[in-house]
């Protein structure tokens, strides 16, 4: 691939006013659905996307998407560059008014870069605009069929991993509001074969598409809940691997032959070059350091300011950014291909954390009372550490003593303590706090995974995590009946009843006593004669 300078960025080029023009609205066209209908239909031309502020423009090419740029400086070029410390901040060849693409030709032209290495973060940079544009449920599009790039670029992204990446992340209401119909069939696509990159729900729901199904036979299918079957199925048909009956179409069908395929356009790279590309110094290398150390990072964090490495004082826009940026980076669903492994578990045990802090700190009353507690904790910590060493009470010896016994514990074992005291005395929040530091310093202790999701379970805020937890704890302990009777209980609360049945089922099996578990069977029993 080479890159040239010249790139239609003109206003008057880019945003002609014409019969190629088509334009909306976010919130009845996401650019997720704009993306599968442009690959569907073959267009040419190119997709701008107005969010607040910022703003992003997708090149498009017989349907293929060849690029994206943004204009937000962290994501740019020669921020990347300077954030994985591959050039200095202020090395000359880093010059503010160059373009991406101008900039990426300059350093392969003068031997910085080779022109694989370039590749490789090109990918990684077009690939996290869309990440973050994917994600905007208002705003704008336009789409211009005649503005395009002159010049022969084609940046290589996984559209598909993409796509179904974003219906996992997109807000659930705006999600399960894009199906309608609960009668809606859905059928599995013609040429659909073996891909090592789904999930294991995306691979269930497939395998059942033997014939087509309606949106409420799939939904009984899976076992899943209503919403995560939604999101299941949205990521399917956004990345063409299912079909659906009922789309809300943006574009006219004869924009396909609007304008032809540029005759200096260069073939796609073979899959051989594609795996190399992807699997290079600065993909692989540099991505597992920033890893390990955001991982290192949440393990020292201490509080939700910690953790989203942002001060006390930051406000909701600054706390909203960092939410986001991490999401971009580091949320489980980018590292799915590691499922099932050490590794996965402390991503997705970190990522809670980052979520819990962002839901807190999000909410006034709650960031309030967060803070309201941060304050009490370091006014007690000022005080202990004034308190004169001599001629001390009996009473505040034995405070002392039982001080230096906390402290003798493992970090762990304390924060798991304290978390399942703060939970039997209805201290939701703290508990949580306890609880996950726990969960997060020793990832595969079940029982710590196992009580950090009931206190996730104990806040309508965090309920949704808690099932994570939950199954983290019973694939640890299979035959542990109090955390498979948990992980029923939630199924209960949250009306999923076939799958509380299971659960309890389970938990009799290992043991028929089961005092909870025997409690909730008789509930189960109760709602279906009520039903």
């Amino acid at each position: 691939m080479r890159y040239h300078t010249a790139w239609v960025e003109g206003a008057a080029a880019a945003r002609k006013i014409s019969s190629q023009l088509t334009m909306g609205k976010l919130t009845e066209q996401p650019l997720a659905e704009l993306i599968r209908e442009i690959s569907f239909k073959g267009l040419s031309g190119t997709l701008r996307l107005e969010h607040e502020r910022l703003q992003t423009a997708i090149y498009f090419d017989e349907g293929e998407l060849i690029y994206a740029a943004s204009n937000a400086r962290t994501l740019r070029l020669r921020e990347y560059l300077v954030k994985r410390g591959l050039l200095s901040e202020n090395d000359q060849k880093l010059s503010k008014s160059l373009s991406d693409l101008n900039l990426a030709e300059a350093l392969v032209r003068d031997g910085t870069f080779r022109q694989k290495d370039i590749d490789a973060l090109m990918v990684i940079l077009v690939s996290d605009i869309l990440r973050v544009s994917l994600l905007w449920v208002d705003g704008s599009w336009d789409f211009d069929a005649r503005a395009r790039l002159l010049d022969p670029v084609s940046v290589k992204v996984d559209t598909g991993s993409l796509l179904r990446e974003a219906s996992q992340r997109l807000p659930i209401h705006f999600v399960s509001g894009r199906f309608r119909d609960p009668a809606e069939r859905f059928s599995r696509a013609a040429e659909v074969s073996p891909n090592n990159s789904l999930s294991p729900p995306e691979s269930f729901i497939l395998s059942r598409l033997d014939t087509p199904l309606s949106l409420n036979e799939l939904r009984q299918l899976s076992g899943l809940p209503e919403e995560e079957t939604h999101r299941v199925i949205y990521g399917l048909a956004l990345s063409h691997l299912v079909e659906r009956e009922y789309w809300q179409n943006a574009f006219r069908t004869d924009l396909k032959q609007a304008g032809k395929r540029h005759p200096a356009r260069q073939a796609a790279p073979s899959a051989s070059s594609h795996s190399e590309q992807s699997n290079n110094w600065l993909t692989a290398n540099v991505e597992s350091e920033e890893l390990e150390a955001f991982l290192e990072r949440q393990e020292m964090a201490t509080t939700h300011y910690e953790v989203l490495e942002l001060p006390a004082t930051a406000n909701g826009t600054e706390i909203k950014d960092m939410y986001y940026a991490m999401a971009r980076r580091y949320h489980p669903d980018r590292f799915h291909l590691k499922s099932g492994t050490k590794i996965h578990a402390q991503i997705s045990s970190a990522f809670a954390r980052v979520t819990q802090a962002y839901e807190t700190l999000t909410n006034p009353n709650a960031r309030a009372g967060y803070d309201r507690t941060l304050e009490r904790t370091r006014q007690f910590a000022q005080a202990e550490a004034q308190r004169p060493k001599t001629n001390r009470s009996e009473s505040t010896e034995d405070l002392s003593a039982d001080a230096r016994r906390e402290a003798s514990l493992k970090p762990a074992a304390y924060n798991f303590r304290e978390g399942c005291a703060a939970l039997d005395q209805g201290r939701t929040r703290a508990a949580i706090t306890f609880l996950s530091n726990a969960a997060r310093m020793e990832p595969q202790e079940a029982r710590y995974r196992a009580y950090y999701g009931r206190a996730l379970a104990a806040d309508e805020g965090t309920r949704r995590l808690a099932e994570n937890e939950f199954q983290a704890a019973v694939k640890l302990e299979p035959a542990n009946a109090d955390f498979r009777t948990m992980l029923a209980e939630l199924y209960f609360d949250l009306k999923f009843h076939l799958r509380a049945q299971t659960e309890v089922d389970r938990a009799l099996s290992i043991d028929p006593g089961h005092a909870a578990a025997n409690m909730l069977l008789r509930k189960l029993e109760k709602s279906r004669k009520v039903g």
